[in-house]
C-alpha cells in the first residue's frame, strides 16, 4: 500500500464505518433542532462543528487544487455564515468530502507526496470532530452504538 492508498482509506472513512464511526453516520438522521442543540453556551453544536469542518476541508481542498482562498477571520469557522439549513449543511460537507476523494484519486504521486502531511492532519481533524459529534448525540440520548442511530 502506497501513501496515496493510505490517504484514500483515511479520506473514505468520512462515509464508511471502519474502526471508527464515520462522519456521515455521526450526523445521519439529525433534525435541525438536534443539530443546533448545545449542552451549554460555551460548547459548540453539531451544526457548528460541521460548519467548522466545511470551512477547513474546503480551504485545504482549494489549496490542494491551487485555488486561492479568501482572507477570512478564523473565529468565524464554526458559524453558519451563509444561513444554510441543516440539510444544506449536510449536502455541503458530503460534496466537499466526495470531491476530496476524487481529487486525491486523480492526483499524481508527486502532488500526493507534497501534500501527504496536510492530508493526514485533515483526516485526523475530521475524525476528532466526529468524536465530538458522537459525544453530543450521546448527551442528547440520540446515539445507540448497536444500531448506529436511534430510530
Amino acid at each position: 500500500m502506497n501513501v496515496k492508498d493510505v490517504l484514500l482509506v483515511q479520506i473514505n472513512s468520512w462515509k464508511e464505518n471502519t474502526w471508527l464511526v464515520s462522519l456521515l453516520n455521526s450526523i445521519d438522521g439529525l433534525t435541525e433542532e438536534q443539530a443546533n442543540w448545545k449542552p451549554n453556551e460555551t460548547s459548540n453544536s453539531i451544526s457548528e462543528i460541521v460548519n467548522h469542518l466545511i470551512f477547513y476541508n474546503q480551504r485545504y481542498l482549494n489549496r490542494f487544487k491551487d485555488i486561492p482562498n479568501e482572507k477570512i477571520d478564523d473565529h468565524s469557522t464554526f458559524k453558519n455564515t451563509e444561513g444554510l439549513s441543516w440539510n444544506d449543511i449536510v449536502k455541503r460537507i458530503t460534496t466537499i468530502m466526495s470531491e476530496w476523494k476524487n481529487v486525491v484519486e486523480d492526483a499524481d504521486v508527486q502532488k500526493i507526496d507534497d501534500k501527504a502531511s496536510e492530508l493526514a492532519h485533515l483526516t485526523i481533524h475530521t475524525t476528532y470532530h466526529t468524536g465530538q459529534i458522537l459525544y453530543i448525540r450521546k448527551l442528547q440520548g440520540l446515539w445507540n452504538p448497536k444500531k448506529g442511530v436511534e430510530g
